[in-house]
């Protein structure tokens, strides 16, 4: 350090010898280094961190979806196999079912509806849209368990809030700004019925 430091200082001396002005301040500025890392972490960090927490959002979202579409699978076995019916479940109960399986990642409030409808043929079933023209829950929800050999299309919606501000308004397609979450099964009802048709 010392060496370099009087290597600079026998250089500026023989410049001012030699009558040739050190360089100024513009100059010195242009060649200092220090520094430039922070600068270019400033460029990168914006950019980096925006990727970084939008990968977090839709890992988060598509993790949400994967609970309420296997919580639909759960329960739709319960109505194809007669529990439900046999059970004497109400609405409300069937909900609690579906909100037990859910319960690790998703709220069991207002954003949880459930849709059950019967038809007599899988071409038979339609997929109404669950949202209104505004982007809100309908409240025509049907809970139909049916009876044995009927087909039973089980669905459940849930209104999830992005949990990245900014970048989950990209992901929002709701009103009020929330990302509809949708869970989808079709059974045919097994003959749970002891003496009951045979499908």
């Amino acid at each position: 350090m010392v060496r370099l430091l009087s290597t600079l200082f026998k250089r500026r001396e023989q410049a001012e010898t030699r009558g040739v002005r050190p360089p100024g301040r513009l100059a010195r500025f242009t060649r200092d280094v220090r520094g430039v890392a922070a600068l270019e972490f400033g460029f990168i960090a914006p950019p980096f961190f925006a990727l970084l927490f939008s990968m977090f959002e839709v890992g988060l979202t598509y993790t949400a979806d994967a609970v309420l579409q296997n919580a639909v699978n759960e329960t739709s076995r319960m109505i194809r196999t007669g529990q439900v019916q046999n059970g004497g479940f109400t609405k409300q109960q069937f909900r609690q079912l579906v909100c037990d399986n859910i319960n690790v990642l998703l709220n069991c409030d207002q954003r949880l509806q459930i849709d059950v409808r019967k038809f007599t043929a899988f071409n038979a079933a339609s997929f109404s849209n669950p949202l209104d023209g505004n982007g809100n829950f309908r409240n025509d929800y049907k809970y139909e368990p049916g009876a044995p050999c009927d087909v039973i299309l089980v669905r459940a919606f849930y209104a999830w809030d992005p949990v990245t501000p900014g970048l989950g308004d990209y992901m929002s397609n709701m009103g009020g700004g929330g990302r509809l979450l949708q869970g989808t099964a079709a059974v045919r009802n097994e003959p749970f019925l002891v003496g009951g048709p045979v499908c």
